[in-house]
């Protein structure tokens, strides 16, 4: 009971540890790298997922990926506007896309063996 009160007051520590873990890897990257990582963050959270999906930043996966990104192309010696392009906002776009196609992916392939299985039970 008084785990839950705490969650629903202060957050989910787990995630808050996550989040500051990454935040500290995105603060060690490049000052360009740096800029474009916080302008994209501000700019997903801001515009949302494709359609207005929010459900797409129920985890850190999408932003932990970007950072490791670009951290493996700053790595590499590349220039942050090799990574991300010119159209910025189209990248952000179809960064997002890619995590709710992949999302709804799983949720049809649970379905589907959920429905594979109990429909050969049934048959037995």
């Amino acid at each position: 009971m008084l785990d839950n009160f705490i969650k629903l007051i202060i957050g989910d520590l787990e995630e808050k540890r996550e989040y500051k873990q990454m935040m500290k890897k995105v603060d060690a990257l490049p000052k360009d790298y740096h800029y474009a990582f916080k302008k994209i963050q501000k700019y997903m959270y801001t515009v949302g997922g494709p359609g207005g999906n929010m459900t797409i930043f129920t985890d850190m996966t999408m932003f932990t990926d970007l950072v490791d990104l670009f951290e493996t192309s700053a790595a590499d010696g590349r220039q942050v506007i090799d990574v991300i392009g010119s159209d910025v906002d189209k990248f952000c776009d179809e960064f997002m896309s890619a995590y709710l196609t992949n999302s709804l992916t799983s949720r049809e392939k649970l379905n589907r063996e959920i429905m594979e299985k109990f429909n050969q039970e049934g048959r037995s």
